[in-house]
């Protein structure tokens, strides 16, 4: 399989949250904000890449009984580097995002890609592999709380997008909000994927 279709299909037709089911709480529970959603993203896509590689390089020298207390161990020390970097540099980020960076060490995306991929792959396989997988996460984080925040809040960033006139429905920013978004994605998501194995 070329490096493009690899990268592609982490993206599309395997996305982690909506195909997969994985990354369900973090999807859920960081997307009232886009900037939180940002921050997250940017966190989870920097733990999957770097565990994810260094599993590949050193995965002939973790013996197999040993692999997920190993695994374990590396996206424990990716996630701690990340967080305690979050928290000097991005100390507001840090305290909005609360516990959620620490639990991206129980992100099951991580560990499915892990397990599924990099160490059975070459690291050139499991970049383009991480890389898409990353981007497939973020890309449905960013547009469900682009949504949330857009219609909970009528802003962006924190910047008023919708004018002050506009009623905002606020049930987007709560956490039914997140359901009603993620099951309009995924039925969208399922529509177009349905149509093309129901055509093929």
């Amino acid at each position: 399989m070329s490096s493009f279709k690899i990268l592609f299909r982490g993206i599309f037709s395997e996305n982690p949250v909506l195909i997969l089911g994985l990354g369900l709480c973090s999807s859920l529970a960081a997307t009232a904000r886009l900037e939180d959603a940002l921050f997250m993203s940017v966190m989870v896509s920097i733990s999957i890449m770097a565990s994810n590689i260094a599993v590949s390089f050193f995965r002939k020298r973790i013996p197999r009984q040993f692999r997920l207390i190993s695994y374990m161990m590396i996206i424990v020390a990716s996630v701690t580097v990340l967080e305690q970097l979050l928290r000097v540099f991005f100390p507001d980020a840090a305290q909005a995002l609360g516990p959620y960076v620490s639990l991206i060490v129980t992100n099951c995306v991580v560990m499915g890609r892990m397990e599924a991929f990099s160490a059975n792959n070459p690291p050139k396989e499991v970049f383009f592999d991480s890389l898409g997988v990353s981007l497939g996460y973020s890309l449905v984080l960013i547009i469900m709380a682009a949504v949330r925040e857009l219609f909970g809040n009528g802003t962006l960033l924190g910047l008023r997008i919708l004018p002050e006139s506009w009623e905002t429905c606020r049930i987007f920013s709560t956490a039914p909000g997140a359901f009603i978004v993620f099951a309009f994605l995924l039925f969208c998501v399922n529509s177009l994927f349905g149509k093309k194995e129901s055509s093929a």
